[in-house]
């Protein structure tokens, strides 16, 4: 049986993934868009999550990955939203 330790993990891996799609998702639908707050939100809770998740399972590509994707969507929020202010 799986310890409760894992199935937080698991849990706190697939909400980070939906967290990422959705932003994906509704960015690609043109309802949000790529420089908007929800989208940067979304990628950087979702990015997180994933990358937190990934590193506990010792998966070193998906966490460097997940924490690159990470960076990106903060730098992107901040010149957004506290640069061009």
């Amino acid at each position: 049986m799986m310890s409760m330790r894992k199935y937080i993990l698991e849990g706190i891996g697939w909400v980070g993934a939906v967290f990422a799609l959705l932003a994906f998702s509704l960015n690609s639908l043109n309802f949000i868009s790529s420089q908007s707050f929800q989208y940067l939100g979304m990628q950087i809770f979702g990015c997180s999550l994933m990358a937190l998740y990934a590193a506990s399972k010792k998966a070193h590509a998906s966490w460097v990955l997940n924490a690159i994707f990470l960076l990106i969507a903060v730098i992107a929020l901040v010149r957004v939203y506290i640069v061009q202010s």
